[in-house]
């Protein structure tokens, strides 16, 4: 599948509203039984091509946790994403052939998706692959996880969801001093096998009742790197409370994209520059450092169809300064994706930008602050639309 677009340009909010709408609507439309809810468990076999042994079959057993309905405009939140897998001793013997003590990587997973007559796959990036020593024999078990996006839908019907077809890893292979061995990083790409039957690859068909708002997202056909700046406001624990917070959205996107053929979307960051109360309570409790995680909100309509989904991402350690504000950086793990049928894609900021910060003293222990909730919300009356993307067949 081509991964080309017409060109890679544009920016921030659909970057991360592709994205998302992918999340939400991603993949194939076949009506299937409802699977079981709660924590889901799949053992799928996936066809994978790894360096020096060529193509070799690998069980993934792979876990979800999804919810069994879902309401209208109410967020949906999947558990984190878990696959357990064993590498064959011929691949483990491979690795071990060129002195390799250690290998870690990181992996994309596609997760397929059908929900009010429209289907995509997303690729959700950021699945970390732990460093594992390889044994001196036999077989190596790996456990990848990742965080999935969550994501608001606003109309009835049903939410389908399944594994996509292709599982791609990037696997860093060193020797026992931590230099790279001469397999470098290793590119392993795994399609799900073809079996007869096929493979069941459903997680659920969830439905979705209640109705909400349409979707409110104007055409704006800017391209290019862009910059975008609104204004949140954000609740602290006390005494701080909510404060106002810049946010800066940056990315490139492509000014357009190819039925059937993968997007993928770059560069997104966001911004966060938090003022003089908010640092100087921080330095108050001693904080030299601050990290975390959260989510960040993006709106798209894809046709009428309305999605705002969460992006995961990152907060980066950031130093407390010793006057003056800060500013934070979330670096949200893009999904690339797939469209199945043309249309136009408005792509706006979403309303929310979530996290749990954990501030840290100097010698990296945590302050008497602990680990907080983070919660901002856009302030009323700002323009929160991004771009809008054609999709031509």
């Amino acid at each position: 599948m081509s991964r080309r677009l017409r060109s890679f340009r544009s920016r921030f909010g659909i970057m991360a509203a592709i994205a998302g709408l992918v999340t939400a609507l991603a993949g194939s439309a076949s009506a299937e039984e409802p699977a079981t809810f709660g924590e889901i468990k799949k053992d799928l076999t996936y066809t994978c091509t790894f360096p020096l042994v060529g193509k070799q079959d690998v069980t993934g057993h792979v876990k979800v946790t999804l919810p069994d309905t879902g309401t209208a405009g109410q967020r949906i939140v999947p558990s984190d994403l878990v696959i357990d897998a064993t590498l064959a001793p011929n691949i483990v013997g491979a690795l071990r052939a060129f002195g390799t003590a250690y290998a870690e990587g990181t992996g994309t997973a596609d997760v397929d998706a059908a929900y009010d007559a429209k289907q995509l796959t997303m690729g959700i990036p950021g699945l970390k692959i732990p460093r594992r020593n390889i044994p001196p024999s036999g077989s190596l078990d790996i456990t990848i996880t990742g965080k999935m996006p969550n994501f608001i839908v606003y109309k009835a019907g049903t939410l389908t969801l399944k594994a996509g077809q292709q599982f791609n890893a990037k696997v860093d292979t060193r020797k026992a001093d931590g230099t790279p061995t001469p397999l470098g990083i290793l590119n392993v790409p795994c399609t799900v096998k073809v079996t007869t039957p096929p493979q069941d690859v459903l997680f659920a068909n969830i439905p979705i009742s209640g109705a909400a708002g349409a979707a409110a997202t104007s055409p704006v056909t800017t391209f290019g790197d862009i910059t975008k700046t609104l204004t949140y406001t954000c609740t602290l624990p006390s005494p701080v409370g909510a404060q106002d917070v810049t946010g800066t959205l940056k990315g490139t996107i492509p000014d357009s994209g190819k039925v059937g053929q993968r997007m993928q979307i770059t560069n997104l960051t966001i911004g966060a520059a938090l003022n003089d109360t908010i640092t100087d309570w921080l330095r108050s409790n001693s904080s030299a450092t601050v990290e975390g995680g959260g989510y960040a909100d993006v709106d798209a309509n894809f046709e009428g169809t309305r999605i705002t989904i969460g992006i995961p991402g990152t907060i980066a350690p950031i130093a407390v300064p010793a006057t003056g504000p800060m500013t934070g950086t979330i670096t949200p793990d893009v999904p690339n994706l797939i469209f199945y049928q043309p249309g136009t894609v408005n792509v706006g900021a979403g309303q929310e930008l979530n996290g749990k910060v954990t501030p840290r003293k100097a010698d990296g222990s945590e302050t008497g602050l602990g680990t907080f909730d983070l919660k901002c919300t856009v302030k009323p009356g700002q323009d929160l639309h991004v771009a809008s993307v054609p999709i031509t067949a």
